[in-house]
């Protein structure tokens, strides 16, 4: 009987992770269109297993110029995109580390700021951005499964 409880709990478990994950999607897809509205959009993560990833979307101009922003942050999938209009003003390619601790952003936040603007210039020099692996993936290289 304590098994079949415990089954039930997993799938529970797994279909509430799966909902809220949808919603965190939809969160995203909602804050990329309305940012795309804008103009461009540079996009930096940082992810985090045990500590909180970020997500940061900048809109640019067509003068590389930041117009408005927007960031989540956060260990689970009820993080939410908030306003991010710190660099607003400043051209994407010269933001840096120092911009970054001025306003004193945490790591998390700093890094994917950082991945974003590597992310444009690698993007404005014809270059492509390579896709991150996910953890099982990182696992399955350690593992030579590839």
């Amino acid at each position: 009987m304590n098994i079949l409880v415990l089954g039930i709990l997993f799938i529970l478990a797994f279909i509430l992770q799966y909902a809220l994950t949808y919603v965190q999607l939809n969160s995203f897809k909602r804050s990329y269109s309305k940012l795309r509205k804008h103009g461009r959009v540079v996009i930096g993560r940082k992810k985090g297993a045990a500590r909180a990833g970020a997500i940061v979307m900048l809109a640019i101009d067509n003068n590389d110029k930041v117009i408005t922003g927007e960031a989540m942050q956060g260990v689970t999938v009820l993080a939410r995109f908030k306003n991010f209009d710190y660099f607003n003003g400043l051209k994407v390619g010269t933001i840096s580390r120092e911009d970054c601790k001025a306003i004193k952003l945490s790591k998390s936040l700093t890094s994917a700021v950082l991945d974003g603007v590597l992310n444009f210039k690698t993007i404005s020099a014809g270059g492509t951005v390579d896709p991150v692996d996910s953890p099982f993936g990182k696992l399955a290289k350690k593992l030579k499964f590839n």
